[in-house]
């Protein structure tokens, strides 16, 4: 009935096996449980392993690092049922009723089902700061304002969908970058496929250090405009890069650019200290956006 994937990669998952499989082993469904790990350290590859003692659990590992992208997907294509779960490894359930919660879903005509993702309230320490505070503003957002706009926030690290349907839009095609959730929403939206949203979050827990947070949101950034650039991206309710489009559209960008150049330094400063402005991190999206593509015109 259920395939539960999860791509591992340097995190101990042994918590989270444990506690999905009590729930569906509780929910008397088939199920099967699939980790694939990309390539971890060897410790963490051990620790890892003893799930593998437990029924309907495969543990098993791959040669070389591929990226989460590509790794979700070779989850999927080894998947036996009809239903996948894909959920990160860097997460925990907020309660017993994650995996019920689903079922009660499941045979609602939705083919994806977005659960959320949800943020501790205490706050991590100071160099991992900015990324809890964004993803504590932007992030956790209630299914009712996620179905509002239905493809904004369309994460695969916590959600329910048939194997077809996962497998029809090749999500791995954009390889190892980093923002492949971005081109998950907009592919959705151009096919029309209908979406839900529910209230069954787990908690984020693998929160990056603020500088390697900040590399990664220029990795993000460069995903957006390539997959812009690239035409892969057409109907889309992605902000930033409406925001990119109009501003280069009145020639604002060259302006923000300008802004990058020269407050580059200061606005890292403020993202790396212990009280980051999520209104800055916008600042150096849009910025560094414009940037990076008058960077690489060929105009």
């Amino acid at each position: 009935m259920l395939s539960i994937l999860i791509p591992v990669y340097n995190y101990d998952i042994t918590n989270l096996i444990y506690e999905i499989h009590e729930q569906a082993t509780l929910a008397k469904i088939e199920f099967e449980i699939i980790c694939l790990d990309d390539k971890s350290n060897e410790d963490i590859l051990k620790a890892n392993l003893v799930v593998n003692e437990l029924d309907n659990v495969l543990y098993k590992t791959s040669e070389r690092n591929n990226g989460i992208a590509i790794t979700r997907q070779h989850l999927c294509d080894s998947a036996k049922y009809d239903w996948i779960l894909l959920i990160d490894a860097d997460t925990e359930l907020k309660d017993k009723t994650f995996i019920p919660n689903y079922l009660d879903v499941i045979n609602s005509g939705f083919n994806v089902i977005f659960g959320g993702i949800s943020y501790k309230n205490n706050k991590p320490d100071k160099k991992s700061l900015l990324r809890w505070k964004y993803g504590k503003q932007f992030e956790e957002v209630t299914a009712k304002k996620r179905n509002r706009r239905p493809y904004k926030r369309t994460s695969a690290a916590n959600i329910l969908i048939k194997k077809k349907l996962y497998q029809r839009f090749s999500l791995d095609s954009i390889g190892n970058s980093y923002g492949m959730d971005i081109f998950f929403g907009p592919q959705l939206k151009l096919n029309n496929i209908p979406v839900l949203h529910i209230n069954n979050g787990v908690y984020h827990l693998g929160l990056e250090k603020s500088a390697t947070y900040i590399k990664k949101t220029q990795r993000a950034v460069e995903t957006l405009l390539n997959l812009h650039y690239q035409k892969k991206i057409k109907l889309h309710e992605n902000g930033l890069l409406k925001s990119f489009l109009f501003f280069k559209k009145i020639k604002l960008n060259f302006i923000f650019s300008l802004w990058y150049k020269l407050f580059k330094n200061l606005m890292t400063l403020n993202l790396l200290s212990s009280n980051p402005s999520t209104k800055t991190l916008q600042a150096y999206k849009i910025s560094y956006m414009c940037f990076f593509d008058l960077s690489n015109s060929t105009d």
